[in-house]
Protein backbone atom coordinates (compact mmCIF):
# COMPACT_ATOMS: atom_id res chain seq x y z
CA UNK A 1 0.00 0.00 0.00
CA UNK A 2 2.87 2.37 0.83
CA UNK A 3 4.32 1.93 -2.69
CA UNK A 4 0.95 2.82 -4.21
CA UNK A 5 0.78 6.11 -2.25
CA UNK A 6 4.33 6.89 -3.28
CA UNK A 7 3.40 6.29 -6.93
CA UNK A 8 0.42 8.68 -6.68
CA UNK A 9 2.57 11.38 -5.06
CA UNK A 10 5.23 11.00 -7.76
CA UNK A 11 2.57 11.29 -10.45
CA UNK A 12 1.12 14.44 -8.87
CA UNK A 13 4.57 16.04 -8.67
CA UNK A 14 5.26 15.13 -12.30
CA UNK A 15 2.02 16.79 -13.44
CA UNK A 16 2.61 20.10 -11.61
CA UNK A 17 4.65 21.74 -14.43
CA UNK A 18 1.97 20.83 -16.98
CA UNK A 19 -0.76 22.29 -14.80
CA UNK A 20 1.28 25.44 -14.22
CA UNK A 21 1.76 25.95 -17.96
CA UNK A 22 -2.01 25.64 -18.48
CA UNK A 23 -2.63 28.30 -15.86
CA UNK A 24 -0.10 30.69 -17.37
CA UNK A 25 -1.50 30.19 -20.89
CA UNK A 26 -4.95 31.33 -19.83
CA UNK A 27 -3.54 34.53 -18.29
CA UNK A 28 -1.62 35.49 -21.44
CA UNK A 29 -2.50 38.99 -22.67
CA UNK A 30 -5.08 39.10 -25.44
CA UNK A 31 -4.03 40.44 -28.83
CA UNK A 32 -5.14 43.88 -30.01
CA UNK A 33 -5.85 44.60 -33.67
CA UNK A 34 -5.24 48.20 -34.75
CA UNK A 35 -6.97 49.76 -37.72
CA UNK A 36 -5.02 48.99 -40.90
CA UNK A 37 -3.22 46.04 -39.30
CA UNK A 38 -3.63 42.29 -39.55
CA UNK A 39 -3.36 39.43 -37.07
CA UNK A 40 -3.35 35.64 -37.27
CA UNK A 41 -5.66 33.78 -34.90
CA UNK A 42 -6.10 30.13 -34.00
CA UNK A 43 -9.58 28.71 -33.34
CA UNK A 44 -10.77 29.92 -29.93
CA UNK A 45 -8.57 33.03 -29.89
CA UNK A 46 -9.92 36.54 -29.47
CA UNK A 47 -8.61 39.96 -30.36
CA UNK A 48 -9.59 43.41 -29.06
CA UNK A 49 -10.62 46.01 -31.65
CA UNK A 50 -10.08 49.80 -31.38
CA UNK A 51 -13.79 50.49 -30.70
CA UNK A 52 -13.71 48.32 -27.55
CA UNK A 53 -15.34 45.30 -29.16
CA UNK A 54 -13.89 41.80 -29.14
CA UNK A 55 -13.56 39.62 -32.22
CA UNK A 56 -13.37 35.87 -31.70
CA UNK A 57 -12.40 33.23 -34.25
CA UNK A 58 -14.62 30.26 -33.41
CA UNK A 59 -13.77 27.57 -35.97
CA UNK A 60 -13.46 26.57 -39.58
CA UNK A 61 -16.88 25.11 -40.35
CA UNK A 62 -16.25 23.81 -43.88
CA UNK A 63 -13.29 23.52 -46.21
CA UNK A 64 -13.70 22.48 -49.85
CA UNK A 65 -10.49 24.14 -51.05
CA UNK A 66 -8.44 22.35 -53.67
CA UNK A 67 -5.60 20.36 -52.04
CA UNK A 68 -2.07 21.67 -52.46
CA UNK A 69 -0.20 20.51 -55.59
CA UNK A 70 -3.45 19.41 -57.25
CA UNK A 71 -5.00 21.13 -60.26
CA UNK A 72 -8.73 21.70 -59.75
CA UNK A 73 -11.41 23.29 -61.89
CA UNK A 74 -12.56 25.39 -58.90
CA UNK A 75 -10.28 26.59 -56.07
CA UNK A 76 -12.96 25.77 -53.50
CA UNK A 77 -13.97 27.66 -50.37
CA UNK A 78 -13.20 27.69 -46.66
CA UNK A 79 -16.02 28.87 -44.35
CA UNK A 80 -14.93 30.34 -41.00
CA UNK A 81 -17.17 31.27 -38.08
CA UNK A 82 -16.43 34.43 -36.07
CA UNK A 83 -18.21 36.36 -33.34
CA UNK A 84 -18.14 40.03 -32.44
CA UNK A 85 -19.10 41.27 -28.96
CA UNK A 86 -19.21 44.76 -27.48
CA UNK A 87 -20.06 46.20 -24.07
CA UNK A 88 -21.35 42.93 -22.64
CA UNK A 89 -24.01 42.60 -25.34
CA UNK A 90 -24.74 39.25 -26.91
CA UNK A 91 -22.13 38.33 -29.51
CA UNK A 92 -23.06 38.56 -33.19
CA UNK A 93 -21.90 35.50 -35.11
CA UNK A 94 -20.90 35.80 -38.76
CA UNK A 95 -19.10 33.80 -41.44
CA UNK A 96 -16.23 34.81 -43.70
CA UNK A 97 -15.18 32.85 -46.79
CA UNK A 98 -12.07 32.43 -48.91
CA UNK A 99 -13.74 31.64 -52.25
CA UNK A 100 -17.30 32.97 -52.04
CA UNK A 101 -18.98 35.94 -50.41
CA UNK A 102 -18.89 37.31 -47.79
CA UNK A 103 -15.15 37.83 -47.57
CA UNK A 104 -15.56 40.82 -45.26
CA UNK A 105 -17.81 42.02 -42.43
CA UNK A 106 -18.73 45.64 -41.61
CA UNK A 107 -18.97 46.58 -37.93
CA UNK A 108 -18.46 49.66 -35.80
CA UNK A 109 -17.05 51.82 -38.56
CA UNK A 110 -14.51 49.16 -39.54
CA UNK A 111 -14.39 46.35 -42.07
CA UNK A 112 -12.97 42.96 -41.09
CA UNK A 113 -11.33 41.12 -44.02
CA UNK A 114 -10.29 37.49 -44.19
CA UNK A 115 -6.85 37.55 -45.85
CA UNK A 116 -5.62 33.95 -45.48
CA UNK A 117 -6.44 30.57 -43.94
CA UNK A 118 -4.07 27.69 -43.32
CA UNK A 119 -5.17 24.10 -43.89
CA UNK A 120 -6.32 21.56 -41.31
CA UNK A 121 -8.89 21.27 -38.54
CA UNK A 122 -7.09 23.91 -36.45
CA UNK A 123 -6.71 26.27 -39.40
CA UNK A 124 -5.24 29.66 -38.49
CA UNK A 125 -6.99 32.70 -39.93
CA UNK A 126 -5.26 35.96 -40.86
CA UNK A 127 -7.67 38.86 -40.60
CA UNK A 128 -7.22 42.54 -41.41
CA UNK A 129 -9.07 45.54 -39.98
CA UNK A 130 -9.65 48.55 -42.24
CA UNK A 131 -11.38 51.82 -41.36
Amino acid sequence: MHARKLHHCALAVALLPALASCASASTAPRKTLASGASVTLQPGERVDLPDGSTLGYIAITADSRCPEKVQCIWAGDADLLFELAKDGNEARKFHLHTGTEPKSFHAGGHTIFLDAVTRGTDARATIRLNP
